[in-house]
């Protein structure tokens, strides 16, 4: 599951918790089937984290002011 999250762009922020910046909630999905993981993943949609600007460089996205 951790390789397949790198390659469609998520970042790993903790060792279990991973990051996307756009709405992903389909793919989610797809992989929980995929996997066979159902309530083994959890997604979550947040507005913000502290201290995000490694984060925003990482997917690009302008800083916040």
């Amino acid at each position: 599951m951790r390789l397949t999250l790198a390659s469609i762009g998520f970042r790993q922020l903790q060792k279990s918790v991973w990051v996307y910046p756009h709405d992903c909630e389909d793919p989610v999905t797809l992989l929980k089937t995929d996997f066979k993981i159902g309530r083994d993943l959890l997604y979550m949609i947040v507005d913000s984290i502290e201290n995000n600007i490694s984060l925003r460089k990482f997917f690009g996205l302008p800083a916040k002011k």
